[in-house]
């Protein structure tokens, strides 16, 4: 051996200790397996899970984060009511001695009974709920249905005509009203009929979606409350797909699920749903599965906190929690079809502990390449 590949080997023989000491410094994707579960075990911060059979199950019987929220303001109502701001069209129609446009009543009571209708001009409900008519003066119309102002009217006139006849109408309907606003086609005012128009059918009505329904977020205000609810989870007719009442107001929402991808997986990044539901064996082949080369099969972690919000923001008394998966058994291959993803999910991928010395000698190998080289061209 030449004096200076003697001198060269003794350099990285003196150097291999510090080399190996720093392995812990060496740049990395993230922690390995072993150093989540020792933080878990030492500091106590976050709960891990192993995923098996019994979890797996337990997470499946657990109700559906998304149905049933909208349903807490359900109650009964009428949609048929009068009130302010209503436009009514009222029609009187009288026999005999007429007070609207008759020829009045005959002294011969052998002559036939003549008859007489008149419209009156469309009439607007005030906003203490009142309206005046000729020869009935002032009289409470909101709170009533069209039927039963045409009774009370009735009544009212047949003190001054013989056999009067009173129809009512809402010929322009304002009360009877929700809005529909948001992420809709046509957003705007829609008047409620007597079919009794539900959730979906306002949303149909008001043109469908302008974005995806798995993404999309209802909220409906109902007097002092709210509630807020996945569109993807009311199903027609359902105790999520309410009933509307008057004055209500819908909202429609596009917020993206998302779930991020992190560690040793093929490519780190942040993923959308795009569909209703995704699972952990789908959320890791969309990253193309964990690294061959650098990644731990046995470390495969989905970090969450429980419970969550809608959109996977912590709700009150959540903790954090990481279920572990070993890739390394057959079965896993299972569970993690049926374990569901949920918004804001980080997916992490744990390093292969093998990876830190193996990166020490990539790097004693870039050491030592330009005296080998050196070597081979002065031969």
């Amino acid at each position: 051996m030449s004096p200076r590949n003697s001198f060269a080997f003794r350099t990285g023989i003196c150097l291999l200790p510090a080399l190996l000491a720093g392995c812990a410094s060496l740049p990395t994707s993230g922690p390995t397996g072993v150093e989540i579960v020792r933080a878990q075990r030492d500091l106590g911060k976050f709960e891990l899970v192993e995923l098996d059979e019994a979890v797996v199950a337990e997470l499946e019987a657990a109700p559906s984060s998304g149905r049933g929220r909208l349903s807490v303001l359900a109650q009964p109502g009428d949609v048929d009511r009068i009130g302010p701001g209503d436009i009514l069209q009222i029609s009187i129609f009288e026999v005999g001695a007429a007070l609207f446009g008759g020829r009045g009543a005959t002294l011969d009571p052998a002559a036939p009974a003549t008859g007489s209708g008149e419209t009156l001009p469309p009439v607007v409900v005030g906003r203490d709920g009142s309206i005046t008519l000729p020869w009935v003066g002032r009289i409470q119309a909101a709170g009533s249905t069209p039927d039963e102002l045409g009774m009370t009217l009735t009544g009212r006139y047949r003190a001054n005509s013989e056999n009067p006849q009173v129809m009512v109408a809402i010929r322009e309907n304002v009360n009877n009203t929700v809005v529909v606003q948001g992420d809709v086609k046509k957003p705007g005012r829609l008047p409620l009929t007597l079919a009794r128009e539900r959730v979906l059918d306002a949303i149909a009505i008001a043109g469908g979606l302008a974005n995806p329904t798995a993404d999309s977020l209802v909220n409906i205000s109902r007097g002092d409350r709210s509630a807020e609810g996945p569109l993807s989870a009311i199903e027609p007719g359902s105790i999520d797909d309410l009933q509307l009442l008057p004055q209500d107001r819908l909202s429609i929402t596009f917020r993206p699920r998302t779930y991020t991808l992190l560690g040793a997986a093929g490519k780190p990044a942040e993923v959308p749903f795009q569909n209703m539901r995704v699972s952990l064996a789908e959320a890791l082949g969309r990253g193309a599965g964990p690294n061959e080369n650098q990644a731990d099969p046995r470390a495969v972690f989905v970090f969450r906190y429980e419970p969550a919000n809608l959109d996977g923001s912590p709700a009150e008394g959540a903790v954090p929690v990481a279920y572990r998966v070993n890739m390394r058994d057959p079965m896993a291959y299972f569970l993690t079809q049926r374990f569901e993803m949920h918004p804001r999910d980080v997916v992490y991928v744990g390093n292969a502990g093998a990876n830190i010395p193996t990166k020490a000698m990539q790097i004693l190998n870039l050491f030592f390449s330009p005296f080998y080289t050196a070597k081979v061209v002065t031969q």
